[in-house]
């Protein structure tokens, strides 16, 4: 198996380790926001690119987000 395919993860441990629900972690996605990689029918992230501070935050960011088009 390759390397670079056992170095990543599904996407409920990416909605862990950013503190997102799955709709707010596939927002980001479709925004061009949080990086992901399409293995067949799967998506999946690598750990690495998660841990980067300018994640930190996205649920209140679309919060807010919402919050102002709601207004």
């Amino acid at each position: 198996m390759d390397q670079t395919k056992n170095n990543l993860i599904g996407p409920a441990a990416a909605c862990e380790m950013l503190g997102l629900n799955p709709d707010t972690l596939l927002r980001s996605i479709n925004d061009g926001i949080v990086p992901a990689y399409r293995i067949g029918d799967a998506v999946r992230f690598r750990p690495s690119e998660l841990r980067h501070p300018s994640f930190y935050g996205l649920a209140e960011y679309y919060r807010c987000k919402d919050q102002h088009f709601a207004a």
